[in-house]
C-alpha cells in the first residue's frame, strides 16, 4: 500500500512540474516580420471573430511560439500569417511583439 501511495505521489508531482513548464511564458522571438507585418504570440490568434479568414502558413516552424500576421483586404478582414523567420538586424523593431487590446 505504502508503495502505491508513493508511486501516486510521484506521479502527481511530475504532471504539476510538467504542467507548469507548458503554462510559462513564451521565451523570445527567434526572428521578426517583414515589413508590413505585426508579431503576435500564436495563442493570441485563437478565437477571433469568426467573420475573420486566416490565409497562409499559420505553423510555428521554428518552435517558438510566434507568428507574423497581417490585415489584408478592403475590409482588413483576412489575415495572412507567415512564420517570424526574418533577421532582427538592422531593424530591431521586427522583433517586437504586439499585445492585444483587452
Amino acid at each position: 500500500m505504502r508503495r502505491l501511495i508513493l508511486i501516486l505521489t510521484l506521479v502527481a508531482a511530475f504532471t504539476l512540474l510538467f504542467a507548469g513548464l507548458a503554462l510559462a511564458d513564451h521565451g523570445a522571438p527567434i526572428g521578426g516580420c517583414p515589413d508590413g507585418f505585426e508579431l503576435h504570440h500564436m495563442h493570441e490568434m485563437d478565437g477571433e471573430d469568426p467573420m475573420h479568414h486566416h490565409v497562409g502558413n499559420d505553423a510555428d516552424q521554428n518552435g517558438d511560439g510566434y507568428l507574423c500576421m497581417k490585415h489584408v483586404g478592403a475590409a482588413g478582414n483576412n489575415h495572412v500569417h507567415i512564420d517570424n523567420t526574418v533577421p532582427c538586424d538592422p531593424k530591431p523593431e521586427r522583433c517586437v511583439v504586439v499585445e492585444p487590446d483587452m
